[in-house]
């Protein structure tokens, strides 16, 4: 690869609000997802959250961020509507999956 085909990485648009995951006790940010609200971010946190080792009972605060930190996990939404993650359907039982 020459000089000539290096590219910068570009910036992308994203759709809806950017929301940090931290952890209550030290303040430490551990994920990043994007999402329409609070709420669906909360959601969201919970359902991959597990993913990168969180054990239930850790006490996390989510708020939302005015930018994307680097070197965070990020999750946007598309990651959670392609396999529909962490999105609530009133016809699902909590705790159930209709995914096979």
């Amino acid at each position: 690869m020459t000089d000539d085909t290096l590219r910068e990485a570009e910036s992308f648009l994203v759709r809806d609000g950017i929301f940090g995951a931290f952890v209550e006790e030290s303040g430490e940010l551990l994920l990043v997802v994007e999402a329409d609200s609070i709420d669906d971010a909360r959601t969201h946190v919970n359902a991959v959250a597990p993913l990168l080792g969180v054990k239930r009972g850790v006490d996390l605060v989510v708020e939302k961020l005015d930018e994307m930190p680097a070197g965070i996990p990020t999750f946007l939404k598309a990651f959670f509507e392609a396999g529909k993650i962490g999105i609530n359907r009133g016809n699902v039982a909590p705790g159930t999956s209709t995914l096979q």
